[in-house]
């Protein structure tokens, strides 16, 4: 089933839409988000689908997602989220396919008292799917403002995610299971550093 969008069209839309409104479950059910936070996308062709602003990924309907043209110079269509721009340009620059965006409480943590700018995973699992997750500063510290696209892209470009001080965190991939994944490997990876730290200070990331 094509869904239309002026002269454009997502062949495989409705299916998109299935697959962004059970990962949007997940990622709730698991408490990577509130009822308000966080936004998912996924990219077919020259197209995009991402979450409305201000939805509960918990309980995403079809009309929830807005549909959204990956050129540069197409404009943002109104009820998209206020991280639009940060998804666009991700799949300007890289070859992911899906994003998600959430505010998963052990990175948050994490990132606030890391020593470094980055998290390295410790266990088999995180190593393998994550290797390194930089830590990069807020654009928009304290805001109910999307990030500015730069310093997330120029991460995204050779990792597969990234944590945001005070915010939350990004995570890409080739498909929605895989960039969900990503997130949630993430998570177990800074929740597994927070209960290193609590054991043994010294062992502080």
């Amino acid at each position: 089933m094509a869904i239309k969008l002026g002269r454009r069209s997502f062949e495989g839309g409705a299916l998109l839409q299935e697959e962004l409104i059970a990962v949007g479950r997940e990622l709730y059910e698991r408490g990577l988000q509130t009822t308000r936070s966080g936004n998912i996308s996924v990219c077919e062709g020259a197209m995009f689908f991402i979450t409305g602003t201000g939805t509960n990924l918990g309980r995403l309907k079809r009309s929830d997602l807005v549909a959204v043209d990956l050129r540069d110079s197409a404009p943002i269509p109104p009820g998209a989220s206020r991280e639009t721009p940060v998804h666009k340009a991700i799949y300007n620059a890289t070859a992911a396919r899906a994003i998600v965006h959430a505010h998963p409480p052990y990175a948050i943590a994490l990132a606030q008292v890391a020593k470094q700018q980055g998290i390295m995973p410790i266990h088999n699992e995180g190593a393998a799917g994550l290797q390194w997750v930089p830590i990069i500063d807020s654009s928009v510290r304290g805001k109910e403002a999307g990030e500015d696209p730069t310093a997330i892209v120029a991460e995204l470009v050779r990792w597969c995610s990234v944590v945001i001080r005070n915010h939350g965190a990004f995570a890409v991939g080739p498909n929605l299971d895989e960039a969900a994944y990503k997130m949630m490997l993430l998570e177990d990876v800074c929740k597994i550093a927070c209960i290193l730290q609590s054991l043994d200070p010294a062992n502080a990331t």
